[in-house]
């Protein structure tokens, strides 16, 4: 799957539906097309809910842009919003705009992509073990122990988590929210977020508390993401891994896709 083309295309655009339907799920939130890179904020804080992917156009061949013009077009963008934002791009689909990205100085980190073939993993995966685990999907009266969860195994601001990854995500209709439950205590979360038009679904924010750490409570919350995925009848599963995650969605069938690039960009010159 390594560098398979078509489904680096499918990721971008599942990328794109993501991120939209969050930042406009959060109020004050917006989408825009900025030169041949679309904007997408959330008004978090954290430039990683703020960011700038090749726009789809762009990338299917349909618009042609000059990495320069779309660059500072997004740089304006974020910096009238007053907001740092994280600059997106997948080298082999985004070459032009890696390479001017680089000559402006911007410091691009690599961030790896996992896949996973979902009907190769439904068909020969065993029945799951009884665990002392329940896991339940997120309702109004219950998302807030995700909230909890997340925080917890990020060490981030409740409050923040709340606004960005909490009853707002009940809102959209392609969501699900997993929480894992030990002796009545939320220990454990994931998110599902599929793109049916492409057939591909994304796992986000697989979080464990510290305390609970060890003993396959981030396995199983995948693992019910990914059954609710192939039930839905995505046949491609894509994540993001942590350093700390990777081995984990390796043993589970997981593997490399690809590297996106990242940089950090401030609002402006000064911060």
């Amino acid at each position: 799957m390594l560098g398979d083309r078509q489904v680096l295309r499918r990721f971008h655009g599942h990328l794109h539906d993501v991120w939209s339907r969050l930042a406009v799920s959060i109020p004050g939130g917006w989408v825009e097309e900025s030169g041949g890179l679309t904007c997408i904020a959330t008004g978090s804080a954290s430039p990683s809910f703020n960011l700038a992917l090749t726009s789809a156009l762009a990338v299917s061949g349909a618009a042609r842009r000059d990495p320069r013009v779309a660059l500072d077009a997004a740089h304006d963008r974020f910096a009238e919003a007053g907001l740092r934002w994280l600059l997106k791009l997948q080298p082999d689909l985004d070459h032009e705009v890696v390479a001017h990205a680089r000559r402006r100085g911007l410091d691009l980190d690599e961030e790896p992509v996992y896949a996973m073939d979902l009907r190769a993993w439904a068909s020969s995966t065993a029945p799951p073990s009884p665990s002392p685990l329940s896991i339940s999907v997120a309702g109004r009266d219950t998302i807030d122990d995700a909230v909890e969860c997340f925080a917890a195994a990020f060490d981030a601001d409740a409050d923040a988590v709340r606004r960005e990854l909490g009853p707002n995500l009940l809102t959209i209709p392609t969501f699900t929210v997993f929480v894992g439950y030990l002796a009545g205590e939320p220990v454990a979360s994931s998110m599902l977020a599929t793109t049916h038009r492409v057939g591909l679904a994304g796992i986000y924010s697989v979080a464990t508390r510290p305390d609970h750490r060890g003993r396959g409570f981030g396995t199983a919350l995948t693992a019910a993401a990914l059954a609710e995925a192939a039930r839905q009848g995505s046949d491609t599963a894509v994540l993001e891994p942590s350093p700390l995650g990777a081995q984990m969605y390796r043993r589970m069938g997981f593997e490399p896709l690809t590297t996106y690039l990242e940089a950090i960009v401030p609002a402006s010159e000064g911060d």
